[in-house]
């Protein structure tokens, strides 16, 4: 009997330790951090937060019923490892992130003009997963929200890139005034991808030119038999093409259509070509059984629609950045531009460091300066901004943001440390800022 009660206040001890490691949903935080942005950077985001906590202290937080991660919205929550400012390391801090619809819907927008976005609420509205896993919690019910403006944007491209047919239908672009309210930092690098089902992979292993993207991306190849084959005996196997593509106001979207499109870079003298779905989608969306053009509001649900394209038997392409690496449960994969490549189903960074594939652009945090709309501020010495500086400064710690697939450093932004581990990150290009110019070697 004794032994008995020595094992059960033992279990008891571990089950009480275990839950001291999470905060849990019952808890009301002792601050709460707004950050917004794109679907490409739902791994960064998360990978940013999760550093200022403890480990063993963290809690994710899914949308999805399916209870994998969020593809539009995440939340992590945990104690901080660190005091920052007022508030003492322990505190209870809950950090969440809205992706749905792009980085202008969520990280530019509304950081710049002080609009609020409809956050879900996590405190009290949220049912246990797994203890301990990622995601450990999801939300109950995702009518309860909590309209708040964000307080951090990441943006997986410069600012200004977002005009005329960047930004999402009916929304007038940021000016010069706007921009003066925001403290814009940069980052590191995103590389940016196009994806292709197996399928159309086995038929094209060399991958495609930057000229045939273009054109399917534009809408001037729409059958698979206009292209040639690997071997350059025969046309490919006639079949519709069918473009997975990303809504207007997504980073991802705009990086496509400047590196192939050359839109809005060519403005000034004409050089632009538009996308195929700048007036809506097309086709077949359901079986996919002509030319189709499908857009995504969310990088998150790219994979899972090429694979089903490749279900239904069809060849696909998409728009996805290297953060998105496939499993083994996939059908697709990357595919190389010009003989250039950063893997298939891994992310090989070689070629992008040298500038042999230089689809990537650079990242940015972004933070009011001065309130807008009555919103919050980035103030030093607050605890809300002591926590966003935190926050900023593990962006910019290369020993975090390098363990997420598709990122490498930049060299302006990150100069050689004597490091080799986190040197082996840095390009030997840049575009200095500016994603309408060409990537230029400083090394």
């Amino acid at each position: 009997m004794k032994q008995q009660l020595k094992l059960f206040a033992a279990s008891l001890a571990l089950a009480f330790a275990g839950q001291a490691y999470a905060v849990g949903p019952t808890v009301t935080p002792d601050l709460i951090l707004y950050t917004g942005g794109g679907a490409e950077q739902n791994n960064v985001f998360e990978t940013i937060a999760k550093s200022l906590f403890t480990p063993g202290t963290i809690d994710y937080y899914t949308d999805q019923a399916d209870n994998s991660k969020g593809r539009s919205f995440r939340a992590v929550y945990g104690k901080l490892a660190a005091a920052a400012g007022s508030l003492p390391a322990g505190s209870n801090v809950l950090i969440v992130y809205r992706s749905l619809g792009g980085v202008f819907a969520n990280g530019i927008g509304p950081l710049v003009r002080g609009q609020t976005l409809p956050y879900y609420r996590v405190i009290g509205n949220a049912t246990l997963i797994s203890a301990g896993g990622n995601p450990s919690y999801r939300i109950t019910n995702t009518g309860l929200t909590d309209p708040k403006a964000p307080d951090i944007g990441l943006a997986n491209q410069e600012l200004a890139l977002f005009t005329g047919l960047n930004l999402p239908s009916g929304v007038s672009p940021v000016t010069a005034a706007e921009l003066g309210h925001v403290t814009s930092q940069p980052l590191y690098a995103v590389v940016n991808g196009i994806a292709v089902t197996n399928n159309l992979a086995e038929q094209r292993p060399n991958g495609f030119s930057k000229a045939e993207i273009a054109a399917i991306l534009s809408g001037g190849i729409q059958d698979w038999s206009q292209l040639r084959n690997a071997t350059d005996t025969g046309n490919l196997p006639a079949g519709p093409v069918v473009v997975i593509d990303r809504n207007f106001g997504s980073g991802a979207k705009a990086a496509a259509n400047q590196y192939f499109l050359n839109n809005p870079g060519g403005a000034a003298f004409g050089g632009t070509v538009e996308p195929i779905n700048i007036s809506g989608d097309l086709g077949d969306p359901v079986n996919y059984g002509e030319y189709t053009v499908r857009t995504e509001p969310s990088a998150g649900n790219v994979p899972s629609v090429l694979d089903g394209v490749f279900a239904k038997g069809k060849r696909a392409i998409g728009i996805l950045g290297l953060e998105n690496i496939p499993t083994g449960a996939n059908h697709w994969q990357f595919t190389s531009i010009d003989g250039a490549s950063v893997g298939t189903t891994t992310f090989n960074k070689a070629q992008a460091i040298s500038g042999r594939y230089d689809y990537f652009y650079q990242a940015s945090v972004n933070t009011r300066k001065n309130a807008v709309n009555g919103q919050r501020y980035h103030q030093s010495g607050t605890a809300w901004g002591s926590v966003t500086t935190a926050f900023i400064n593990k962006a910019l710690d290369p020993a975090v943001i390098t363990t997420v697939p598709g990122t490498i450093l930049d060299p302006i932004t990150f100069p050689e440390t004597g490091n080799a581990a986190l040197d082996a990150f840095r390009a030997k290009g840049t575009r200095f800022g500016n994603s309408t110019a060409p990537l230029q070697l400083v090394e």
